[in-house]
């Protein structure tokens, strides 16, 4: 027990929530096996620590435990340091719990993945953790906008190739994590070698996907090259999208990770997300790899929608990835969006001036 104390334009505006109290209750928990999570790591924090509660997960059993002690203490503010796949462990296990007020989300930049937290402005280092603590105490709230997927709350998800790169991931931490190899698998590093030795071959050797994606929800419009809605809406149960697919992923925020901005136009968007879809080739892919990550990669075999609501649909079964962790293979898949409160780190309100009234501050 005392180890887990120590051990979460398109429409009308996003849901405004009320400011946090004054004197905010605010919990902080982290994932014992991301990568810059170490015993020196939350020793600093906890000497950062005022009256905030820190708790450490070290599996997902731990992290459902904790969660209720989180629901049940009522916190207001829940920071989240593991990277994406921790913020969507945390948030989602919360709101299966479906707590009277939900607490504000924010999260720490501890993990491989930290698309969650260059988006809502959280700082690097021991110097950030301490700028994101003295944020977080502050009574702003933020409303982030996430995708449900299968009872789960995620920035991000999608199908084919990202998905399939994560498989890759696994496969090679699998094969080389206890060889002397092992730091290779870690990080930006291992996914490059998953990547390098695995899924530019795999995807070159065998046929593309095929996908069937559906509007689920309000009208759902094309973006174009700018990310201006372009072309007739999209009527709720009409096709978006029927064909093979190099990648087929929705995303509430810009970014995937590493501080790549995949999805550029996701947070001009107002209660809906972007869909991206692409027939890319991986050649094509790696050619414009700095603009990618900059958010201007260009090809006639790239699509942009604007949703709030999607089925996707694949009849051989295509691997799911949900905040940058690997579920399985699915044939049918349906992503809707939810609006949480957040707060943001040291540097939101650049981004939230900067970006979308989705991610602004109440009252600004």
């Amino acid at each position: 027990m005392r180890s887990l104390l120590l051990s979460l334009a398109m429409a009308p505006a996003a849901p405004v929530h009320a400011a946090l109290p004054e004197k905010a209750s605010i919990a902080v928990v982290l994932n014992a096996n991301a990568k810059a999570v170490d015993e020196q790591l939350i020793r600093d924090l906890k000497g950062l620590l005022q009256d905030e509660t820190l708790f450490v997960s070290h599996s997902l059993e731990q992290g459902r435990f904790i969660a209720r002690h989180l629901v049940n203490r009522r916190f207001d503010v829940v920071l989240c340091g593991g990277g994406d796949g921790t913020f969507t462990q945390v948030v989602s296990e919360v709101a299966r719990l479906r707590p009277a007020a939900m607490p504000a989300f924010g999260a720490l930049q501890l993990g491989t993945g930290n698309g969650i937290g260059e988006a809502l402005g959280a700082g690097r280092g021991l110097s950030g953790l301490a700028a994101d603590l003295r944020a977080a105490r502050e009574p702003a709230r933020l409303t982030l906008p996430l995708l449900e997927v299968e009872g789960k709350l995620t920035p991000f998800a999608g199908v084919g190739l990202d998905a399939l790169i994560l498989q890759d991931h696994k496969a090679v931490r699998e094969a080389l994590g206890h060889t002397p190899l092992r730091p290779a698998t870690r990080g930006a590093l291992g996914y490059a070698v998953a990547i390098a030795t695995r899924s530019i071959w795999r995807y070159a050797a065998r046929p593309l996907p095929r996908v069937l994606i559906r509007n689920q929800g309000a009208e759902a419009r094309y973006l174009d090259h700018t990310g201006r809605a372009v072309g007739p809406a999209i009527g709720r149960g009409e096709v978006i999208y029927s064909g093979p697919v190099t990648v087929a992923a929705a995303s509430t925020i810009p970014y995937y990770g590493f501080s790549c901005r995949l999805f550029p136009f996701a947070d001009r968007l107002v209660d809906r997300f972007q869909l991206r879809l692409g027939r890319v080739s991986t050649a094509a892919i790696l050619a414009q790899l700095p603009a990618l990550f900059r958010g201007e990669f260009r090809s006639d075999r790239l699509w942009d929608f604007a949703c709030s609501a999607i089925s996707i649909e694949s009849a051989e079964g295509a691997p799911l990835q949900l905040g940058g962790d690997l579920i399985g293979p699915r044939q049918r898949v349906t992503l809707g969006l939810r609006h949480v409160p957040a707060v943001g780190g040291s540097g939101a309100s650049a981004f939230a001036t900067a970006a979308s009234p989705q991610l602004a501050a109440v009252g600004s």
